[in-house]
């Protein structure tokens, strides 16, 4: 399937099925680094390990160089194949991989540069570690402009919607990022010989990925370079890149003011429980990756297509969240407890409950953002972060002043709450044809904030029973009733009774065999 059929696009099965496939890139790669980080830990020593994880942390400051070109590009795609401007593409795809290449040959040679003072004067490393340290640091960023190439032929993918594909190619390649380095030190005990798999892994993936660009983009060969076409990406990568910025700030802003403000020590009861609820936004950015592009295709040539396609996001963004969202919120204290002690548990309970409600509307509020990203008005997202900014951290200092830690989770979970509120309203002024949509959202997202909102004060393993009880049944009723259209509510029963009947089918067999 290709974005060019915009109608199957806006179908809740699309938009599940596309999800899905992220989902499992996602989770599948952790599910294998969470076996494989103990004895890598082990082999590695924790001085190594711990330079390691600074190492690959570098990685993620390659993005920098990007200024917001991948994401840009992926909508210029999408709207050109959306138009039927097709014959458009290739030029435009091979003037984005060479000049984030380009950016990335940059960003790595300056990484380079000051790998060297890094490590000898910046860095406390073992002097005995040093030298290995220092290549394998080198090795890393020589890696920069396929990190680049690879996040553009992402963008192309992710385009035309192949993210089947990119997944199949991602998975094995993602989980040998792992797997790999445990595999060498067993013949190669040295920093050198685990970043040179790592660089292994970045050429593979950059052979995927580009043998899946040249299947569905097979002009893309007799390409040439037309740089005069970036102009109009660096001007919505500025603001995206703009976004980019203020996002680390709203997200680490938090501990750091707790740190400042109350100890480093009480900082941990807010961050233990914010990574537990944080592995939710898995979900989000499933569902948000796929969204983006096809709204981007769609919003000029088709606005039925395009506000289903809004509405279907949505609702399958709440309905994944909402069964993790409501029982993280009533059982919180039992599940930190088990995981990490009581004496966790009693003071981050609380904090819990409303990050969870936090994260509820923030996937309401990726989809939004994504939606002014893919209609070109990536600023409307960049000056709402700016000044989110400026709102936030004053309405956090007071919190933390009244409420202790716990007003760093009160004030989280309203930011996320007005951001949500803000960014739906943006997308409905600029795109009016959202407003009816929305009417459809605001029961579910309503009934989804009371059923939470419930779980705040303690109660008894029974209550909390019933409330769950309760709040799936109201939540997923009132989803049914008015989120979903005829259409989709008809082929949701044959979808259901066709998996019931192979399922009985195949009970059948079982018992037969048996």
């Amino acid at each position: 399937m290709t974005i060019t059929d915009p109608t199957r696009l806006t179908r809740m099965q699309t938009v599940l099925f596309n999800a899905g496939w992220n989902m499992l890139g996602r989770i599948g790669p952790v599910a294998v680094a969470l076996l494989v980080t103990p004895p890598l830990i082990t082999q590695l020593g924790l001085a190594r390990w711990g330079v390691l994880t600074i190492a690959l942390s570098l990685v993620g400051t390659f993005g920098i160089f990007d200024f917001g070109l991948g994401r840009a590009l992926t909508r210029a795609i999408a709207e050109r194949i959306g138009q039927g401007r097709d014959a458009e593409c290739a030029t435009l795809v091979m003037t984005g991989i060479v000049a984030l290449g380009l950016l990335g040959l940059a960003g790595g040679g300056m990484a380079a540069a000051g790998v060297q003072m890094w490590v000898y004067h910046g860095l406390k490393i073992p002097a005995a570690l040093q030298h290995q340290t220092l290549v394998a640091m080198w090795v890393l960023c020589a890696t920069a402009p396929l990190v680049m190439i690879n996040a553009a032929m992402w963008g192309v993918m992710s385009a035309y919607q192949a993210f089947r594909a990119a997944n199949l190619i991602n998975i094995p390649i993602s989980v040998m990022y792992y797997l790999g380095p445990l595999l060498i030190l067993q013949l190669w005990d040295s920093l050198v010989g685990v970043m040179l798999v790592l660089a292994l892994c970045r050429v593979a993936m950059t052979v995927g990925y580009g043998w899946i660009c040249l299947r569905i983009m097979p002009t893309l060969l007799a390409a040439r370079p037309a740089f005069g076409l970036l102009r109009p990406l660096f001007r919505i990568g500025g603001w995206m890149t703009l976004s980019n910025l203020m996002f680390p700030i709203l997200s680490y802003m938090d501990r750091f003011m707790i740190a400042t403000v109350l100890s480093a020590a009480v900082t941990s009861y807010y961050t233990t429980a914010f990574d537990v609820v944080a592995r939710l936004s898995m979900i989000t950015m499933a569902v948000t990756s796929t969204a983006y592009p096809a709204m981007a295709a769609s919003w000029r040539i088709d606005t039925v297509a395009t506000t289903a396609l809004y509405r279907n996001s949505i609702l399958t963004v709440l309905g994944l969240l909402f069964p993790f969202c409501l029982l993280g919120a009533l059982f919180s204290h039992d599940i930190l407890a088990l995981w990490v002690g009581a004496d966790f548990a009693r003071h981050s309970t609380l904090i819990m409950k409303c990050l969870s409600i936090g994260v509820f509307f923030f996937g309401m509020d990726a989809v939004a953002a994504g939606f002014l990203d893919g209609i070109g008005r990536a600023e409307m997202n960049a000056i709402l972060s700016v000044v989110e900014v400026v709102v936030y951290i004053p309405l956090l200092l007071v919190f933390l002043h009244w409420f202790g830690v716990n007003g760093a989770a009160f004030a989280w979970a309203i930011r996320s709450l007005t951001d949500c509120v803000v960014r739906i309203g943006l997308g409905i002024r600029l795109y009016p044809a959202l407003a009816q949509v929305v009417r459809h959202l605001v029961p579910v997202a309503l009934i989804g904030l009371t059923a939470m909102a419930m779980s705040l004060p303690p109660a008894t393993y029974l209550a909390r029973g019933l409330i769950a009880m309760g709040g799936m049944a109201m939540f997923y009723g009132v989803l049914w009733a008015h989120g979903l259209a005829g259409e989709e509510k008809a082929s949701l029963r044959n979808t259901v009774m066709r998996a019931g009947a192979a399922g009985w089918q195949n009970l059948r067999w079982w018992r037969s065999a048996g």
